[in-house]
């Protein structure tokens, strides 16, 4: 039994271990692009695996690869402390090798490195049967905070099914006089030392300097994200956020996705939140995913809901529209800390690992 990293000469091989082994037709097994991107392109790559492989692991027995790993590392930030970590994805044994340790040897290589903080984002119940008996924790549903724009338009998505979306409240732009400066730009410089200086010291998580967010934003191959950053008359950074603008796939409808949204107090949050609400005033709804409430304030301050804590309809708004699917689904989640510390400094979203990209 064989276990490393496959080289980018093996670009079409781990295509096809992809497709044979963890599902058919996958994104990765579609774009170079997407799999260049993910797993070639990470910026924090380079620490963990030669500069000419991906970050994706095979099994070979006999030549064949009998099962994956993709490995997404990242720089930890643990309440400003540096770290190592890494999110992981299409972890898959082809059935008849499920009993000759391959899967676990794939975890034992990643262990190697010493992680503080292993990710696994999107699991299902079955996958996380296994991750608690490898005493990870678990996150059953990763909070959603969304913010009706239309309900009526919502509740058309509907077909005359019954919902009770119709008694949700609205969200709305409050106006209110501010010295603030919003932009579509972030600043290298600035933005690192606002993280540095003020967001990373009270949080946890993906560290979410320029470099990071460079990466997984502005370099994405297939999504459009749009920034929108918050500074004082001095020009310096209070706050940002991320989005996408989301069509419905044979509907002329859309939805809004908020990625980032971090502020470093509650006026900043509140008037970050005005800005993303006011950016596209057509979608239905926005959702944001978040591991805990810290920056949330503003969201909340103009109407946004935590669907964990809502019962008037929002725990019926579904999260799939690539085509639209009403069943309504989590986000489960699994991960292993080093260190113990409360969830409620976590900031880790949807923007973090492989979730928000093409089906």
């Amino acid at each position: 039994m064989d276990i490393r990293y496959f080289n980018r000469s093996e670009t079409n091989k781990l295509q096809i271990a992809i497709h044979d082994i963890w599902t058919n037709n996958h994104i990765f097994c579609r774009s170079k692009k997407m799999l260049d991107y993910m797993f070639y392109e990470n910026p924090s790559k380079n620490n963990w695996v030669d500069s000419e492989n991906y970050s994706f692991l095979g099994v070979w027995v006999e030549n064949r690869v009998v099962g994956i790993l993709g490995v997404m590392p990242f720089e930890l930030n643990f309440r400003g402390k540096q770290g190592i970590g890494c999110c992981l994805t299409n972890w898959m044994v082809l059935p008849e090798y499920r009993n000759t340790g391959a899967g676990l040897a794939l975890f034992h290589k990643i262990q190697g490195y010493q992680p503080e903080m292993i990710l696994s984002l999107g699991i299902n119940q079955t996958i996380a049967k296994l991750y608690r008996k490898m005493n990870w924790q678990i996150l059953d549903s990763v909070p959603r905070w969304i913010g009706v724009v239309n309900k009526w338009g919502l509740e058309k998505l509907y077909e005359g099914r019954k919902s009770t979306i119709i008694y949700c409240d609205e969200i709305s732009v409050i106006i209110t006089q501010n010295s603030y400066q919003f932009s579509n730009q972030l600043r290298e410089e600035g933005w690192n030392k606002f993280y540095q200086g003020e967001f990373a010291p009270i949080t946890s998580g993906i560290r979410r300097d320029y470099q990071f967010l460079e990466w997984r934003y502005m370099k994405h191959p297939e999504f459009i994200y749009q920034f929108i950053t918050c500074e004082d008359k001095d020009g310096n950074y209070k706050g940002m956020a991320v989005v996408r603008i989301e069509c419905i796939l044979n509907t002329n409808e859309k939805i809004g996705r908020i990625l980032e949204f971090i502020a470093i107090d509650k006026d900043s949050s509140f008037h970050l939140a005005n800005e993303v609400v006011k950016l596209d005033q057509e979608v239905l709804f926005w959702d944001y995913y978040c591991f805990s409430s810290i920056g949330t304030w503003g969201l909340e301050s103009i109407g946004f809901k935590c669907v964990l804590d809502d019962d008037s309809g929002l725990n019926e708004i579904p999260s799939l529209f690539q085509p639209l699917d009403l069943t309504v689904t989590n986000i489960m989640a699994a991960y292993l800390v080093e260190q113990n510390n409360l969830m409620d400094d976590w900031y880790i979203t949807k923007g973090d690992s492989d979730q928000d990209r093409p089906n």
